[in-house]
């Protein structure tokens, strides 16, 4: 599984590389600008992503932002290609847990999940499970 971890805290990166090292390859971001481009990248070198965890709040492009263009990206990209469709689970992370950022995130930039921050090693890997990205 290839993983985009995008968040502006050192802590939280690396604390999530932690959790999802054993799963897959991790890739980091430091902001929503980094990230759209790390995802353009890959989906252009046809290695995309699987999984994104991506903050919401942050610096350059916040997290509602980007979600907006990965998604734009991969809809140009499904209908470029005309195949098999791809969809990466997109999970938003957010220390505040206002329902106004969580109903954007999934009605209009229709992300999977959201996780609140703290977040365990336990809810993270429910969330994989979730979404049958590991048994």
């Amino acid at each position: 599984m290839k993983i985009l971890i995008v968040d502006d805290d050192l802590n939280n990166q690396i604390l999530l590389t932690f959790i999802l090292k054993p799963y897959g390859e991790c890739i980091v971001a430091k902001d929503g600008r980094e990230a759209v481009a790390l995802f353009n990248k890959h989906l252009t070198k046809g290695d995309p992503f699987d999984l994104i965890f991506l903050d919401i709040m942050m610096p350059q492009m916040n997290g509602q932002e980007a979600l907006r263009e990965i998604r734009w990206l991969e809809k140009e990209a499904n209908r470029a290609y005309r195949g098999a469709e791809y969809h990466p689970v997109i999970i938003m992370q957010t220390a505040l847990g206002e329902p106004r950022d969580m109903e954007e995130a999934f009605f209009e930039g229709k992300c999977n999940g959201y996780i609140t921050k703290p977040f365990t090693h336990n809810d993270v890997l429910e969330k994989l499970r979730r979404y049958h990205l590991i048994d």
